[in-house]
């Protein structure tokens, strides 16, 4: 067996001028060989033990979008210790609510040290008073304080078994969990992957995704390490602002995989101007992944993206998670994924039945079948195996299941069982394939019947008045009926689009339903709370509509 550190030292020695990734940030281009990363890793390594890093400690790394972050990550794990990304702060979030939100997590895992710089170092001092963690403050004078004697032997024996990083949950329902993953897991489900996408030695990626989300960490950085091959790396923050950036570098750098969330499509195809030309030929998959996948989606950025190369087969859909190290299921490359339309009476009952012509439906995706050595069963609520066409819960097991939540026994054992992990997602199986439906925690049951959230609050996106993706459909309980009843919050695309808002969600919601929404809260740009990690966070906009703590704005 070998170990990512392997991997790295084995492109270093090798292939020793290849270029592991071209660094784009703010119109500079820094490229970074596999050499240069291993050198600069092994001073972050060595700097890690004159610090007091032991193995098996846990670093956390706080940066923003700098070649570092490989650096410090890779540092950690050759000197034996543990590390996680973590979401840099931005202005966009309430700082309270982020440090809040950091120093429970960091109380539950005393992490012996935090890679930051030293304004984060100062703030996260200031606004929390009791820490007591030690920073490491990231930075070039770090290969200058350490002896680089080339490449020398490990810092650390590290084996195949051993943790190799933590991969924390988005927080979107509750507080972020550590995800355990050894070296050995990642390995086994980054090759069983590649071989799902027949992804070689000459393929190349290019993304702008976070690292501290699975699809940057796995598919892209450990990807490119592991399978020795080029990552284009782009500011995430600078994609959101403008995000043709991520267009023209498949363009420049021909890459041939790019993995992106269902909104990513949707925001290119927005922003996108409509002259402009890009050559994206050279893409082998588009891959939607990390969200339930439209095919109005797809059809979208087919429809604006035709000219530039795209085809139907190139955009596939993956369905993943961290606790699967990433991929469970992928699409055949190559093929146009299947979409169908199914009852939408019978699928708020339970089941998934293809609609007859003109009936009301509901459309999905297919997210393909099991990458090599995954199982899935879907549950009923009784726990037991359901029948082809039911929706459940999706359970499954893998030969690279994750080895548990950091420091969060019971929450282990609820979730993984016998080998089987419960996802908390709900699906069916049809035809060998699967379908998944949206998060047993988005249900709303309403009126002996069981809606999502997301499929909700995706009938809002085209509004012209409201703001794309910001808005929240929640089941409420009216104490005064005994009943749960529809509420939604939604922000206004500015303060001249207010009036007749509340009007055109509620028209909206029962055109396509029948659904009488009981209260609308039309807020301003900004109000809902986003997690850490960038999401609208589900939990605490709940708990402010309850508490009463949202304000609605008027025309």
């Amino acid at each position: 067996m070998e170990t990512i550190l392997d991997r790295l030292k084995l492109w270093a020695e090798k292939k020793p001028e290849r270029t592991f990734s071209t660094f784009l940030s703010r119109g500079s281009v820094e490229p970074i060989t596999f050499e240069q990363l291993y050198r600069r890793s092994l001073a972050y390594a060595r700097y890690y033990s004159a610090f007091g890093i032991n193995r098996g400690d846990v670093v956390l790394i706080i940066l923003q979008h700098t070649p570092h972050l490989f650096y410090s990550f890779l540092g950690a794990m050759l000197c034996g210790a543990i590390p996680s990304f973590m979401p840099f702060p931005t202005p966009k979030q309430r700082a309270e609510l982020y440090w809040g939100d950091h120093e429970a997590l960091f109380s539950r895992i005393e992490p012996k040290a935090i890679v930051t710089y030293e304004s984060n170092a100062r703030d996260a001092a200031a606004r929390l008073p009791d820490f007591a963690i030690p920073f490491i403050i990231a930075g070039d004078d770090i290969f200058t304080r350490t002896i680089d004697d080339g490449h020398a032997a490990l810092p650390c024996d590290v084996s195949e078994t051993e943790i190799a990083c933590l991969q924390h949950s988005s927080g979107t329902t509750s507080l972020k969990k550590g995800v355990m993953l050894s070296h050995r897991a990642i390995i086994h489900a980054t090759q069983a992957y590649c071989a799902a996408l027949n992804f070689g030695p000459s393929d190349s990626i290019a993304s702008w995704l976070p690292l501290y989300h699975d699809m940057g960490f796995i598919a892209c950085f450990m990807t490119s390490i592991i399978e020795g091959t080029h990552l284009v790396a782009l500011d995430a923050f600078e994609w959101t602002v403008r995000p043709q950036i991520l267009l023209d570098a498949i363009a420049t750098y021909r890459a041939t995989f790019c993995w992106l969330p269902n909104f990513a499509f949707s925001h290119l195809v927005r922003t996108a101007r409509a002259t402009a030309t890009y050559d994206l030929s050279s893409i082998r998959a588009f891959v939607n992944c990390s969200e339930p996948c439209k095919p109005e989606t797809f059809d979208r950025f087919l429809h604006r993206f035709r000219d530039c190369g795209v085809s139907k087969e190139q955009l596939q859909v993956c369905y993943a998670m961290a606790e699967n190290v990433f991929s469970v299921t992928q699409t055949q490359l190559g093929k146009p994924v299947r979409a169908e339309h199914f009852d939408a009476e019978a699928f708020s009952a339970g089941t998934a039945v293809v609609a007859r012509d003109g009936a009301s439906s509901v459309a999905l995706l297919s997210c393909g079948t099991p990458v090599d050595s995954v199982s899935i069963c879907i549950q009923d609520g009784s726990r037991l195996p359901a029948d082809d066409g039911d929706i459940g819960e999706i359970h499954i097991t893998s030969d690279f299941l994750f080895d548990g939540y950091y420091r969060l026994p019971t929450t282990t054992a609820e979730r993984l069982r016998e080998g089987w992990y419960a996802t908390g997602d709900m699906g069916f199986i049809l035809d060998d394939e699967l379908f998944v439906t949206g998060r047993v925690d988005d249900m709303i049951h309403l009126n002996g019947r069981n809606y999502y959230a997301h499929e909700l609050e995706s009938l809002l996106n085209t509004i012209p008045t409201a703001s794309p993706g910001r808005n929240i459909a929640l089941s409420i309980h009216d104490a005064g009926s005994d009943a749960n009843t529809l509420v939604v919050l939604v922000e206004a695309r500015d303060a001249l689009h207010v009036e007749g808002l509340e009007h055109e969600v509620s028209v909206r919601i029962s055109e396509a339903t029948g659904l009488a929404v009981h209260a609308v809260v039309v807020l301003a740009p900004g109000t809902l709370v986003k997690t850490t990690s960038g999401k609208i966070s589900r939990a605490k906009n709940r708990e402010l509509f309850v508490a009463g703590a949202l304000k609605a704005v008027t025309s």
